[in-house]
């Protein structure tokens, strides 16, 4: 049975005229973020993305007289989905771009996750023209896509590194920098609460590293027991954070994977009556929109979320127009921003 406008709205619990503005890229009424990464999650969940794949390949799909690009956005992730802060506005950012290239980059857009019972199937059984890879994954996933899609992007802040265009803000450098910041404190035991790779094993994580570079920049020792492989969700942050209590033996100072596992992190802490910053400092790691209006307000590192999903795009383009065979590597900045979640030891 096909998926229509109206079933997407059902799921996603917005209008109709909603679903159609978001997924036809009308740029006269700007959702806001957390509808549209809803209303995408809606529509991959129930299929109309394949679908669409399949109906605009089966007939030859043109835009103004050429043939319109497939061009997927992928999530790699097995843990996270595009309703989290981080992807959702970087989706947007993609999809901003997509709509500003206009009549320069004819396209039909599509979105689908690893997660999706029917992601394999879609790769084997159509052909992307283009794809922009989000998330983290196995080397072995990233390679199949490499191999498949002629026209790959990551865009994300865990590199890859395997010859393909890639926009990237640096996780190992910006948790680096948010250590170093503890050390200038006078913290000299810091934990880490986010993805080692020991537990679940992906490739492109480089979190953890950067928090061991600083360690060992400063000749400080690694504890054990401070450190806690988690998935990067706030009830994964919550559960590890009431294990760590419950062991009796806390840091001075944590570093979370993500403003999401800071703010389980944060509620657990409350919980148990110990005091951010009083008794622990607390570093997150995106600046989403909320890391600001926490108490206390969460220092964390600021990534340029949107401008990664509208440079992958650019990038993209850049490709398909000048013929290139070589990659692009793009950094951009981070940025610490010094909040009230941590102090300084006396």
């Amino acid at each position: 049975m096909s998926v229509r406008l109206k079933d997407i709205a059902k799921e996603a619990n917005v209008s109709i005229s909603t679903v159609s503005r978001i997924l036809n890229q009308d740029p006269s009424r700007k959702a806001n973020d957390q509808t549209i990464a809803r209303v995408f999650e809606a529509a991959e969940r129930l299929g109309y993305f394949s679908q669409k794949l399949a109906i605009a390949q089966s007939l030859g799909v043109k835009t103004n007289g050429q043939k319109a690009y497939s061009v997927a956005c992928i999530l790699m992730s097995e843990h996270e989905s595009y309703v989290s802060p981080f992807f959702s506005t970087l989706m947007t950012g993609i999809q901003q771009e997509i709509i500003n290239q206009g009549s320069r980059f004819p396209h039909n857009f599509f979105v689908t996750s690893i997660k999706d019972p029917g992601f394999m199937n879609v790769l084997e059984e159509t052909r992307l023209d283009c794809a922009i890879m989000l998330g983290r994954s196995t080397e072995e996933r990233i390679h199949y896509l490499r191999e498949r899609i002629p026209n790959l992007v990551y865009a994300g802040v865990n590199a890859v590194d395997i010859g393909i265009d890639e926009v990237v803000c640096d996780a190992r450098l910006a948790v680096t920098d948010a250590v170093n910041y503890l050390i200038e404190l006078g913290h000299t035991q810091i934990g880490f609460l986010g993805p080692t790779r020991k537990k679940y094993h992906v490739y492109n994580e480089h979190r953890f590293d950067g928090y061991r570079d600083a360690l060992n920049n400063h000749g400080l020792a690694i504890d054990e027991r401070f450190i806690v492989d988690t998935i990067l969700t706030a009830s994964d942050g919550y559960a590890n954070m009431c294990s760590l209590i419950k062991a009796g033996a806390l840091p001075t100072a944590l570093v979370c994977g993500n403003d999401t596992v800071a703010m389980g992190v944060m509620k657990a802490l409350d919980e148990h009556s110990i005091d951010v910053p009083g008794d622990i400092s607390v570093v997150g790691f995106d600046n989403i929109d909320t890391a600001s209006y926490l108490k206390p307000a969460l220092t964390t590192i600021d990534i340029p979320k949107k401008e990664l999903g509208r440079l992958a795009v650019k990038v993209l383009v850049d490709r398909l127009e000048s013929g290139r065979t070589y990659p692009l590597h793009v950094k951009l900045p981070f940025a610490l921003l010094k909040r009230e979640s941590c102090r300084r030891l006396t």
